[in-house]
């Protein structure tokens, strides 16, 4: 009989530690979806705005290896076009996308916004104490003239966050992909706020000749929110 216990305690013990060894080499991977982006309501800028994704942008997953936590990847890059396209869409009359940063000067745009991911960061509940999952983005935007020089660059930093709670039992990927999420609208928010108080875009718009809009323009609808 104890020899059976002690087969039986063994098994057990190399069941948890397979488990324990499976869990810290999990690897936990989630993208962004590209159809949660609405349109900004807001007064349109009455300029002609040029839109350039670099591949780099468009292809950007975060990487993490947390150890025994497992590794933890944020595809992010596939719902900038969806994000931006949108954001742009509800603040400028008109918006023009632009396929090659060399041909700026063909395009019919007043100036070309060009984003990029500088740093990504996100945080676990089991480092944080809490029930929240955290995503921080910060990007590097740069506004071009139709000759390539940069009018303005400037910062803009993103934060969301997403509750385990709220997911029950399947609460890593989607809280995961949920904060992710809320950063990128976040973004899009901080953009509109910000963007018409940098003193280079003041000085470009004030330079520009404003275009006037449609006489009876189509209402846009965003994504789901």
């Amino acid at each position: 009989m104890k020899k059976i216990h002690r087969t039986k305690l063994l098994r057990h013990t190399v069941t948890l530690l397979l488990a324990v060894l499976m869990a810290g080499c999990m690897t936990t991977s989630v993208e962004v979806p590209a159809t949660q982006f609405p349109v900004p309501l807001m007064q349109k800028l009455p300029v002609r705005m040029g839109l350039y994704l670099p591949e780099e942008l468009r292809n950007y997953e975060f990487r993490q290896d947390l150890g025994d936590a497992g590794v933890f990847e944020i595809e992010i890059g596939p719902a900038q076009e969806a994000m931006f396209t949108n954001l742009l869409t509800g603040m400028f009359v008109k918006v023009v996308p632009a396929s090659d940063p060399v041909t700026f000067d063909t395009l019919e745009a007043d100036a070309v916004l060009v984003p990029r991911i500088a740093e990504m960061q996100f945080s676990t509940p089991q480092q944080t104490r809490t029930d929240y999952y955290e995503v921080w983005i910060r990007y590097d935007m740069a506004l071009y003239d139709q000759d390539g020089t940069v009018l303005v660059q400037w910062p803009l930093t993103a934060y969301g966050k997403a509750n385990t709670q709220n997911y029950l039992l399947a609460s890593t990927s989607p809280t995961l992909t949920q904060a992710a999420l809320n950063a990128c609208r976040d973004a899009m928010a901080f953009f509109t706020v910000q963007f018409q108080t940098l003193p280079g875009v003041q000085q470009w718009l004030q330079a520009t000749t404003p275009i006037q809009p449609p006489t009876n323009p189509a209402t846009v609808q965003g994504g789901t929110s």
